[in-house]
């Protein structure tokens, strides 16, 4: 249908730039993570004292603060980050560089950060004020019910792509698409829900 394939080309950019975001997690530390990718990991190249300089886009874990910056680890490489290269950070919403903290999965390109968010596909099965338990199906990912708070900063539907939701729209055994974020222990939190049209 037209709608799906509006919607699809619309989220593309969205789902590669998260599954990146998401395969940095250490496996078991987040219920919304991606398992681990099957690649070998390459003996770090640098010493912790002496990280590289950044090539963008980069994804990776922050694995200390320093001076004016921080230090990104990617499957790893370690590699510098100065805060005066970054224009915005988004952490559920616009934060300044001095909110990002070890341990936040970055995505980082032409001067913008996300940190810390996924997406998923699935079907509530039970909703509140609070938010929801959603049957998860993909678009990867862990599988079973996951909780997912409604975030503060909750946006709903996806205009650009003709997926047009609002709060009331939402109920039990829709199928939904959400980006969600989270930090390892965190419960998740959607920052955006649309409703997926029916098939058929």
């Amino acid at each position: 249908m037209p709608t799906n394939r509006r919607a699809l080309a619309w989220l593309t950019l969205t789902v590669v730039i998260a599954s990146l975001v998401w395969v940095v997690s250490r496996s078991g530390t987040h219920l919304g993570q991606a398992p681990q990718a099957a690649v070998p990991s390459a003996p770090p190249t640098t010493s912790p004292t002496s990280p590289l300089a950044p090539t963008y886009p980069l994804s990776g874990r922050v694995v200390r603060l320093v001076p004016g910056g921080m230090v990104v680890d990617q499957a790893g490489r370690q590699f510098e980050v100065s805060f005066s290269t970054i224009v915005d950070v988004w952490k559920e919403t616009s934060v300044p560089a001095s909110a990002i903290e070890v341990g936040d999965s970055l995505f980082i390109s032409g001067g913008h950060v996300s940190a810390n968010f996924g997406r998923v596909d699935g079907v509530i099965r039970e909703i509140d004020a609070m938010g929801m338990a959603v049957e998860v199906t993909g678009p990867y990912g862990p599988r079973g019910s996951q909780r997912i708070d409604f975030s503060q900063y909750i946006e709903y539907g996806a205009p650009n792509a003709g997926l047009n939701t609002t709060r009331a729209d939402l109920g039990v055994g829709l199928m939904i698409g959400a980006v969600i974020y989270g930090r390892p222990g965190d419960t998740l939190r959607a920052t955006r829900i649309w409703i997926w049209p029916k098939s058929g």
